[in-house]
């Protein structure tokens, strides 16, 4: 039997999510009924996953935290200590029997990111999973190369398991009257504006993108911003810079059929984030038939290679420049949409779920010889 920790299927979907909830998809879609089995805890599923089909038990009674130190590792003791697997970067710290995914070390690299207790629990918790584990996926090379390097971790014991892009990014239908109504709703046309998509956290680097736009001329396109604000995320300097700002777009909540069309429907995506694991937006951005302008930060020239405009995120004034420049340069335009429609078709998700059964397979043949 296959466990997989099913936590994360209780949270908010962000990227670290996303990577879980589509590598669980794939794993459901290779083994058969009593293969595999998803624990979660008693605590309702978040709507924004489609769980149809999945392989689901509810067990132990705590929640959150103390359900995966607790109630998750003494059911799989009970139960013939069966592989574990945990794709978001926290597992139980008593169990070993297990693969763990640690997506990125963004909570090392910069603690000043994060509420206190978030730093403190990941700083105790995270060596000591990856010393008790079989074996570390992550992300990127680069991510890679920050746990050996942070937490000492030997390189044979990490593999690295791309992102991949979701089906909706790379439908090229017609569109949903809904869809089209969110341009209609942001006072917004086709082409008529530039697009952000993250998370409103600090090392998205936001404040530096709207003090970036805040220089262009009172004539530029509109920035239409889409992003959730986390509890220990929570960018105030940001938030008073877009209340300032009419020609400044939030989204709120959508879908993700309705962010693919904003994607579609942009004249260029920007990513100015300070740290990435991998980057899952800027691929999202190309398979829409989007032009990216991104940071020369940790992954994201591996994993965007020659298809965007590089920036350094900190120098507000480079990226204004290449926003103009995208405007200004119809064939520079034109080349990075052809360029990130064959940059992400390296990465799938069902790529990534071969690798992962793969892995699986030889780890369980092992233990039997």
């Amino acid at each position: 039997m296959i466990y997989i920790n099913g936590k994360f299927l209780t949270q908010k979907q962000t990227g670290s999510q996303r990577f879980a909830y589509e590598m669980t998809r794939e794993l459901v879609s290779k083994y058969n009924e009593g293969e595999i089995c998803i624990l979660v805890p008693n605590q309702p599923i978040n709507s924004s996953y489609n769980v149809s089909g999945f392989p689901i038990k509810t067990i132990g009674k705590l929640k959150s935290v103390f359900w995966e130190q607790i109630d998750l590792p003494y059911f799989l003791y009970k139960n013939g200590k069966e592989l574990l697997i945990s794709f978001v970067n926290t597992a139980p710290l008593i169990y070993k029997n297990q693969f763990v995914s640690i997506l990125d070390l963004t909570v090392f690299v910069n603690p000043k990111w994060f509420s206190k207790a978030f730093y403190y629990y990941y700083k105790f918790a995270l060596p000591r999973i990856a010393k008790n584990s079989k074996l570390i996926i992550t992300i990127s090379e680069c991510s890679k190369n920050d746990i050996v390097n942070i937490l000492k971790v030997e390189p044979d014991k990490i593999v690295v398991i791309y992102c991949g892009v979701a089906n909706e990014f790379t439908n090229t239908g017609s569109p949903s009257p809904e869809c089209e109504n969110i341009l209609k709703r942001l006072e917004v046309k086709k082409k008529g504006y530039l697009l952000g998509v993250s998370s409103l956290e600090p090392r998205k680097n936001f404040v530096k993108l709207v003090q970036a736009y805040k220089k262009l001329n009172n004539d530029a396109l509109p920035l239409v911003i889409v992003g959730s604000e986390g509890k220990v995320f929570a960018d105030h300097d940001l938030k008073e810079m877009i209340t300032d700002s009419p020609n400044i777009k939030l989204t709120g909540y959508i879908t993700d059929v309705e962010l693919a069309y904003l994607y579609r429907s942009a004249f260029c995506f920007i990513y100015p984030s300070l740290y990435e694991g991998f980057g899952m937006p800027p691929l999202e951005a190309m398979a829409s038939g989007c032009p990216t302008i991104v940071s020369d930060t940790s992954s994201l020239p591996e994993v965007c290679g020659d298809a965007s405009l590089y920036v350094n995120p900190y120098d507000v004034d480079l990226l204004t420049e290449a926003m103009i420049r995208l405007h200004e340069d119809p064939q520079l335009r034109a080349g990075l949409i052809e360029k990130g429609a064959g940059q992400y078709k390296k990465f799938s998700w069902k790529k990534s779920g071969d690798a992962l059964e793969k892995i699986i397979n030889d780890f369980r043949y092992q233990s039997y010889i």
